[in-house]
């Protein structure tokens, strides 16, 4: 008979979790002698009382030493199998009984939980909005409006590196919420092509089979469930505002499809802004020359000043401007500014398709 499977039964008691080498080597001179002594194996071993009466503690409990019959303080080594048997056997039934106790209280708890949820869907809340920069509060309130959403999740929003760490939850929920059949629709800006996070957060969305586009301007930030809770930026610096009011859920859902019906699809082997270049710098012009401030152009956007700024410079290159008035002359005859139709005819013939870049 050999030590292995002596050596899988002591591996739990060991404070550091290894093996109890000395443990074992009492056991298997045990093993070798048929019956010895406590006494015997302070001798043969040549260790102190104390540390073979700790050994001899650990084979007990294991049951893998037992007295002799009719000794006079005599230890026998017990077979590793019987050993295993009289210590699992009662555990796994122990486990088997606690499964089956913890079904039937999931089962007598079943129809209270319907009753609760049926009542709290029909009870008006208590409360239309909550503004709160709790991380913990509003994980737990990104969780119960996930749980109980069943139809749809809408978000829009800047790109990743720009998400708030008061809503770092919501990416979890959503996810969890796509495995149990909700559709889920991401707007981002065109910006948001350009950065890994986004690019990586849309492959796990589209993976889990949700829906990733982006606009040349996203209109805020929210997070919208089936059209009757949403989470918007509060009006401080920090936290988020929780609205439990269908109809400004619902105004915001409304924004939404609007946004997306223009919105170009993003997927996640697209490389660089591929066909949104064109739309995100005439956004840039149009915005420009309506007179705001590039910092305000810049967040309209979703993008950094540094980034801006490059992109400007761009434009004006390739439109071969050499202050941003000429820059806007130059595109409004080139049909870059304007309605929507003449964006469309001006671009076919743009400078601003001849010097791409991603």
């Amino acid at each position: 008979m050999d030590t292995t499977a002596a050596r899988s039964l002591l591996a739990e008691p060991g404070p550091d979790g290894h093996v109890d080498e000395f443990a074992v080597q009492v056991y298997e001179h045990a093993l070798g002698r048929g019956a010895v002594t406590p006494e015997a194996l302070v001798r043969e071993l040549d260790a102190p009382r104390r540390r073979v009466d700790e050994a001899v503690g650990v084979l007990r409990a294991l049951r893998l030493v037992k007295d002799a019959a009719g000794s006079r303080g005599e230890l026998v080594a017990v077979d590793t199998e019987a050993a295993q048997f009289e210590l699992l056997v009662p555990l796994e039934q122990a486990i088997h009984d606690n499964r089956r106790r913890l079904a039937g209280v999931k089962g007598q708890l079943q129809s209270f939980m319907e009753a609760f949820n049926s009542n709290r869907r029909d009870r008006p809340r208590g409360e239309s909005v909550v503004v709160t920069d709790d991380p913990e509060e509003i994980r737990l309130r990104l969780m119960d409006a996930a749980r109980q959403c069943t139809g749809e999740i809408l978000l829009m929003q800047p790109c990743v590196a720009q998400e708030p760490t008061e809503l770092r939850h919501a990416h979890p929920v959503i996810m969890e919420a796509l495995r149990r059949g909700v559709r889920a629709q991401a707007l981002y800006p065109h910006t948001a092509r350009g950065d890994a996070a986004t690019r990586a957060r849309v492959a796990a969305l589209t993976e889990a089979g949700g829906q990733v586009r982006t606009s040349r301007e996203i209109h805020g930030r929210f997070l919208a469930f089936d059209r009757k809770v949403a989470f918007v930026p509060a009006d401080s610096e920090a936290g988020v505002a929780i609205v439990y009011e269908p109809s400004v859920a619902t105004f915001l859902g409304s924004i939404h499809d609007l946004v997306w019906q223009s919105a170009f699809p993003l997927e996640p082997g697209t490389v660089g802004y591929a066909e949104t270049l064109d739309d995100l710098r005439s956004t840039i012009l149009e915005l420009l020359a309506s007179g705001i401030k590039d910092e305000v152009v810049a967040r309209r956007i979703g993008m950094s000043d540094r980034s801006f700024r490059r992109h400007v410079a761009a434009i004006m290159q390739d439109l071969a401007a050499d202050s941003r008035f000429q820059a806007g002359v130059r595109a409004a005859h080139a049909g870059l500014v304007g309605s929507a139709p003449e964006r469309q005819e001006g671009r076919l013939h743009s400078p601003l398709t001849m010097g791409k870049s991603s």
